[in-house]
């Protein structure tokens, strides 16, 4: 292949796919923010991108402790604030905003699975020539699980929702976590509280990732130790000894940091605006240390865990198990017995016999899918029509001297131009007597429809033909917001001409329009 430009060549570093995987953490909140324009308060001025960022972080600030989040008080929280972006809609569209953007950070539209995107990768061959092939990039932002302690279904961020809101790429979350909290202790020293209160903040949610990863293990132990019993036998053991020293650091570091904020608000000099933020630096502070002191309990109990586990799962006894005499200790001693007495184990035996029976899960999602879905009338099949009672065929749906009449009123009229000004002209033309102008209306304005929206159908051919038959093989269409004014229709007066060119020197015509008229007044 041709070699790339200067441009292009940063392709092929390394880092260059964590930098394409970290800019698609943030598609699927572009994505929901593209797509809220189809909703039904899409015309609405709801900060989607905003939203979802306050959504994650709702989640993450409670993720890891008793009280994690629940689906229900997301969408609370959310609906507050979009009730504080547009306080004169009602509460049921503000429910709705926040249910769109909490079912999008889930991907509830495709059933909650991980977002997939697919992106290209480059690198070179031994001779010096590009390569290139497709990767799937796969993610999710918010999951939902299964809290038995409380009885509801909680939200946990994951870690790729976690770099997102950080703003990074995946480092190392203890370098990175000693490396702000040495850039927190020089911002303090130096009275720099704005950007100290951002540092801990992003120290919290390290704390979150943190927490994360030695949850994930843990379960992953509890739900089958096979999956892990290689990371235990090699890396765990090393990890688990360097996660507790890093706690300690930190626990030490944090005691720290807390006596210098405390000291800024006890001093009797602080300003106001100082003094908030000390405040705010110092709760972020003491949740950190916190999180850390809960995580490092669970750390030191994480190897008895795994003992226990291997205990449990890997040395039980194993049940006795012979095979009986069907015939001198089943059948006989069964046919024996008094059929009501007989009659329970014989039935139990059938049910084993067969299998089990595993009933059907239903989804709400493919039940409502079902019950949205229209009626299936019954179609009950006609006989076959001898071929000598077939009769003509039909007549086509829109008759040609209907299209040949629209067709000339827009040639009379010229392109581009107004719908209105189509509508007006096909009302003030000479029409033949058989032609009805409300049917070349009808079939003018389903044209310029066609060309502005096309619908897919099963036949689709012939409407495209009308279509251009009466406004041109390669007609477009546009609206600019102004209404149509003709009796007898509403909407949009679309613009129509004769392909994107010519409609795009009418765009251009109409703002130099407008501009001179606006110099003028």
């Amino acid at each position: 292949m041709s070699e790339p430009s200067t441009v292009g060549r940063a392709v092929f570093d390394e880092s260059f796919g964590d930098r394409v995987h970290a800019l698609l953490r943030t598609r699927p909140v572009a994505d929901a923010a593209d797509n809220a324009a189809r909703q039904v308060w899409g015309e609405q001025s709801y900060d989607v991108v905003t939203l979802a960022l306050a959504a994650i972080d709702t989640v993450i600030a409670r993720q890891g402790f008793d009280d994690e989040v629940t689906y229900d008080e997301v969408v609370a929280g959310l609906a507050a604030l979009a009730a504080n972006i547009n306080p004169e809609r009602s509460f049921d569209e503000h429910v709705a905003v926040a249910h769109y953007v909490v079912d999008a950070l889930l991907n509830r539209r495709e059933r909650e699975v991980p977002f997939r995107y697919r992106v290209s990768s480059f690198s070179r061959s031994d001779d010096g020539s590009v390569l290139h092939r497709f990767t799937t990039a796969e993610f999710r932002l918010l999951t939902e699980h299964e809290e038995h302690t409380r009885g509801v279904n909680v939200l946990r961020a994951s870690a790729d929702a976690i770099n997102a809101l950080v703003g990074g790429l995946e480092f190392d979350v203890e370098d990175e976590q000693a490396a702000v909290e040495l850039m927190l202790s020089r911002q303090l020293e130096r009275g720099a509280f704005g950007q100290a209160e951002k540092a801990a903040e992003r120290s919290r949610l390290l704390s979150v990732r943190y927490a994360d990863e030695l949850r994930t293990l843990l379960a992953d132990t509890t739900r089958d130790i096979r999956t892990v019993l290689g990371q235990w036998a090699t890396q765990v053991p090393e990890q688990l000894e360097r996660n507790r020293a890093h706690l300690e650091e930190r626990l030490a570091g944090e005691a720290k940091l807390l006596d210098h904020v405390r000291g800024a608000l006890d001093a009797a000099d602080t300003e106001p605006a100082v003094a908030t933020a000390a405040a705010r630096i110092a709760g972020l502070l003491e949740e950190c240390r916190q999180r850390h002191t809960e995580l490092h309990g669970r750390l030191v109990g994480a190897r008895t865990v795994f003992l226990d586990e291997q205990t449990r799962q890997s040395f039980r006894p194993v049940g006795g198990l012979r095979n009986p005499d069907i015939t001198d200790g089943v059948f006989l001693p069964l046919l024996a017995l008094p059929a009501e007495i007989a009659v329970d184990p014989a039935e139990n035996f059938a049910v084993f016999m067969a299998g089990p029976g595993v009933r059907p899960l239903v989804r709400f999602a493919d039940l409502v899918d079902d019950l949205l879905a229209p009626r299936r009338e019954p179609v009950s099949e006609a006989p076959p029509i001898p071929d000598d009672e077939l009769g003509d065929p039909d007549p086509p749906a829109v008759p040609p001297e209907v299209l040949r009449v629209a067709a000339s009123v827009v040639a009379d009229v010229g392109l581009p131009a107004r719908l209105s000004e189509l509508l007006l002209a096909a009302r003030a033309a000479d029409l033949p007597a058989e032609v009805d102008c409300a049917a070349v209306e009808r079939l003018i304005v389903l044209a310029v429809l066609w060309n502005y929206a096309p619908e897919t159908t099963e036949d689709a051919s012939t409407a495209v033909d009308a279509a251009a038959r009466v406004l041109g093989p390669a007609a477009a269409v546009d609206a600019d917001g102004a209404l149509i004014t003709v009796p007898g229709w509403s909407g949009d007066d679309l613009i129509v001409a004769e392909d994107e060119d010519a409609l795009a020197r009418w765009a251009q015509t109409c703002s130099v329009a407008v501009q001179r008229d606006w110099e003028a007044s």
